[in-house]
């Protein structure tokens, strides 16, 4: 059952082993199990790739069976209903209408004296995206990660995925991948498929950046593969923090907390209050939706070991506790969201207001889905525009300007006993050969 403590208790600590539900996964066997993966993938390529998807999914494949095919892709769209097609366009139309108005703009400034400084923003080469597969299909998962990319300019963009039941992955996949403007699609999954992108394969390009969620070997081969290629963030388990006062509906309230749950069995789901009334009235509500509800065991599980209702003494005491959790998702379920959301500094996404819940950002709304989970908020973002980009410095200096800061650079290499950089500015200034 979905328990209810009060702030006197010892909150702090109870949303701390929360927010650390993950971390002793991470130090477990599974990491040396995904370092031998990776090592494999890196040394055989394809052999590699094709022994772990028989291990870990089941599936034998040919390296041939490795890239779906263009007949594959145009069969996608025959299997799928036109309502769902429909749906898709229009999540993606508002997904990259909202990553448009976010690019950087290269620019250069003329200062005095004919110096010209400058940053220039250039998309990487390469960009792989993990979809994950498992528990379902995920269409949306599709369109956060490869809409961005290829508004940032990306040039190739692939996507990777587990293979389903009879090696096939679902068309609402392909789907999703083709209406975003990607076909190259692998099927492969889990930390080789990881593997495969940072190192490539004889099949499998070699990318720039990875991103997109995945288990725990898929968020553990990214962790390792990073400063090879760069990643998005680390996002482990799902999770949701809501605020609401006397004002909320507790049917609302409990309908978005197993929102996050139903995701996977480590997901969390926190109900920050000031009225002990919705507290109970939420634990009721959660433990009647559950009933009848298509993924009962897994959600049941989330709901007892990670989800909470926590009486506050204010709306403040509450944003205190949520800026310190930095949840992946927050929701302000009261009366004027928008006086307290400058006591907000940490998390992943904001939700303001009883009509605006989580799915919405999770499907529709144009922001991303991919976002920072345990406490990551504090010090990251989620996926953006920005994270398929990387900026260049721009700098010129005529022989006037250099000459101004001649000296100046030379009592600064000279403290730091770089003798070089004074002379390579001296040589110049006194025209030596």
């Amino acid at each position: 059952m979905l328990r209810i403590i009060t702030q006197q208790a010892d909150v702090r600590a109870e949303l701390q082993r929360i927010c650390d539900r993950t971390h002793d996964e991470l130090v477990l066997h599974k990491e040396a199990t995904v370092r031998e993966v990776l090592q494999a993938v890196k040394r055989q390529g394809n052999k590699a790739v094709l022994h772990y998807t028989a291990e870990f999914d089941n599936q034998t494949l040919k390296t041939e069976e490795l890239r779906v095919t263009g007949s594959e892709l145009d069969a996608a769209y025959q299997q799928v209903s036109q309502e769902l097609i429909a749906a898709i366009r229009l999540a993606g139309k508002q997904i990259e209408a909202f990553h448009r108005q976010r690019v950087p703009k290269s620019w250069v400034e003329f200062g005095a004296d004919e110096v010209v400084l400058g940053k220039r923003y250039t998309p990487v080469d390469r960009a792989g995206l993990y979809v994950p597969g498992g528990r379902g299909a995920y269409p949306s998962t599709v369109l956060m990660n490869a809409i961005p990319a290829k508004v940032a300019g990306v040039p190739r963009v692939v996507i990777v995925t587990p293979p389903g039941a009879l090696k096939v992955i679902h068309p609402a996949v392909l789907v999703a991948a083709q209406e975003a403007g990607v076909q190259e699609i692998y099927r492969v999954g889990g930390a080789q498929a990881i593997a495969a992108l940072a190192y490539g394969t004889e099949t499998i390009p070699k990318v720039n950046v990875i991103v997109g969620p995945g288990n725990i070997y898929v968020t553990l081969a990214k962790k390792l593969v990073y400063g090879n290629v760069g990643i998005d963030c680390l996002a482990v388990a799902s999770e949701v923090l809501i605020i609401a006062d006397e004002t909320a509906n507790p049917v609302h309230v409990a309908a978005d907390m197993l929102a996050r749950a139903e995701h996977d069995p480590m997901a969390a789901a926190i109900l920050l209050t000031t009225d002990a009334a919705l507290a109970k009235n939420v634990q009721v509500a959660v433990e009647r939706q559950l009933v009848d509800h298509p993924r009962r065991i897994d959600t049941e599980k989330a709901i007892a070991h990670y989800g909470l209702i926590v009486i506050v003494e204010s709306l403040k005491a509450a944003a205190e506790l949520a800026n310190e959790f930095a949840p992946q998702h927050l929701e302000l379920e009261i009366v004027d969201p928008w006086a307290l959301l400058p006591e907000i500094r940490h998390a992943g996404a904001i939700f303001l207001g009883d009509s605006t819940p989580e799915a919405v950002g999770h499907y529709l709304a144009g922001p991303n889905q991919t976002l920072p989970t345990s406490g990551a908020a504090r010090y990251t973002s989620g996926l953006s525009v920005e994270t398929f980009l990387k900026h260049s410095n721009i700098i010129q200096y005529s022989q006037t300007a250099l000459q101004k800061v001649a000296g100046t650079i030379d009592i600064l290499a000279s403290v730091e006993g770089l003798p070089s950089h004074a002379d390579s500015v001296r040589r110049r200034i006194q025209r030596e050969e």
